[in-house]
């Protein structure tokens, strides 16, 4: 009982220490937290877009191998079996692809673009040496204009991604 009797009854002046650690430590542990998931949302749509190029490239080629060409009358592809656009729609469900129609600009016989979007995958799609019965190889390349979602990584990134497949022989 001695012992209990010794003890201060009084609180120590240290009542506001805890707060003022907190203060301190909080804003650096919540940019780490924020910077983390924002980081981890950029690789995952890095990867999302090099499946979606995969996707398309490899329906590319398909199309070409069994329509014998990748564009219709109109100059603009066929989608048959399926659209390159919604191939990669399909291997990259949570990116916004670009809907606007695959076709070849003048002077490129080579190419199918879209009109560009900011803010969602844009396609062009080259064929070597050209988008026809002739055409041996076809490459995809996605381009997806995006920001971070946080401050230390809340700026504007550009990322690519390129596949590149042979035509199949019929």
């Amino acid at each position: 009982m001695d012992i209990l009797r010794r003890l201060p009854s009084r609180r120590r002046p240290e009542t506001g220490a805890t707060l003022v650690e907190f203060a301190l430590v909080a804003p650096v542990v919540f940019l780490l937290i924020f910077g983390l998931i924002g980081g981890t949302f950029l690789v995952y749509q890095n990867s999302a877009l090099h499946d979606g190029a995969t996707a398309g490239a490899r329906m590319a080629s398909v199309e070409a191998s069994s329509a014998g060409t990748l564009v219709n009358a109109q100059n603009c592809e066929s989608g048959q079996p399926v659209s390159i656009y919604k191939a990669v729609a399909q291997a990259a469900p949570l990116l916004t692809v670009n809907n606007n129609p695959l076709c070849e600009a003048a002077g490129t016989p080579n190419q199918l673009t879209q009109t560009a979007v900011n803010g969602d995958v844009n396609i062009l799609v080259t064929c070597a040496p050209a988008c026809d019965s002739t055409a041996q190889t076809v490459q995809v390349e996605l381009t997806l204009t995006t920001k971070g979602l946080v401050a230390p990584i809340g700026l504007t990134y550009n990322m690519k991604a390129i596949s590149q497949v042979p035509i199949l022989a019929p």
